[in-house]
């Protein structure tokens, strides 16, 4: 059958999508609230997936590793921004990208404890058993489910509640003042907002959001490898965010699926060359369609002119 016509073509690239969306929601708090330039968010996503993968293997039950994994990325998140904070936007995305690449060559040099490069097996623990039984009950119903299905809703309603919970985040004081700070850090300082504490804050959320994408990306994967956390994935956040738009919830989700077809997607298709050239063509395609953004709409898809402000 042509992929473009399957569904499990379709529910892949969408719960890839969806598995990005997550993970660019985290930036979205980090960078379009706060104004933290993090060029190492892919960090966030790794320790929340090698966290879960390592507690299942080693017996943890699935509903105590994941929230654990949720909360470790969020620690991870404090323990990086304690010491890089107070430096200046472009210093601190540096060290961010260091601290990520750190992270990374850790994982893929602890061969006994995570797999290194031959990968941590089975890390999705007992999640197939739990889709078959899913697909089982409605079976049963006489509804026939693609195996992809459960995980394309359970990833698409964590990406609603996590955007949802954003929103009427956005509604509250504490958002304002992130605002303030990534606006003037010197004047919300003036009247009285604990600068450091309130990005301290934002960089945790969003890292706890970003350990969120990493526990589904396990289960999608269900085998974990370190080349799958490189920097790559933290510019492919980027492309997201400025095609959607900063700032635009909604943007973060369009950005989320017409990316996640362009770099999961084009590899199901027939194209008349090889392989390698055409991973590399992904990128290509991914490059100009954000340098196009950045010329005639910077703001992205749904974005605002007044979000971009990128230099901390």
């Amino acid at each position: 059958m042509d992929p473009l016509l399957a569904f499990g073509f379709w529910a892949y690239v969408l719960t890839v999508a969806g598995v990005y969306a997550v993970f660019v929601l985290g930036l979205q708090v980090q960078l379009g609230d706060a104004g933290l330039l993090n060029f190492g968010h892919v960090a966030f996503m790794a320790v929340g997936a090698y966290a879960t993968g390592l507690m299942i293997t080693n017996g943890v039950p699935m509903l105590i590793a994941i929230p654990c994994a949720v909360a470790l990325a969020a620690l991870f998140g404090v323990l990086i921004g304690l010491p890089t904070l107070r430096l200046r936007g472009d210093f601190f995305a540096i060290v961010t990208i260091a601290a990520g690449e750190i992270l990374r060559i850790i994982i893929q040099n602890r061969q006994d404890e995570t797999g290194g490069t031959l990968g941590l097996r089975r890390a999705s623990g007992s999640w197939r058993e739990t889709n078959n039984t899913i697909l089982d009950w409605f079976s049963g119903r006489g509804i026939e489910l693609d195996r992809r299905v459960p995980l394309l809703v359970i990833t698409w309603v964590v990406a609603v509640l996590v955007a949802l919970l954003l929103r009427h985040i956005g509604r509250s004081p504490w958002r304002r003042a992130l605002r303030a700070v990534r606006e003037n850090e010197d004047a919300a300082a003036a009247v009285g907002k604990p600068v450091f504490n309130l990005k301290l804050q934002a960089l945790a959320l969003g890292a706890a959001i970003a350990g969120i994408s990493g526990v589904l990306f396990t289960l999608l994967q269900t085998s974990l490898y370190p080349e799958n956390f490189e920097p790559i994935v933290t510019f492919i956040g980027f492309s997201i965010l400025i095609l959607g738009g900063i700032g635009s919830y909604f943007g973060v989700v369009v950005g989320s699926i017409i990316i996640a077809f362009i770099i999961s997607g084009v590899r199901f298709l027939d194209f008349p060359l090889e392989a390698d050239k055409v991973a590399a063509l992904r990128y290509v395609v991914v490059g100009l369609l954000i340098m196009g953004m950045m010329a005639f709409r910077p703001q992205g898809i749904f974005g605002k002119r007044e979000e971009l402000h990128l230099d901390g």
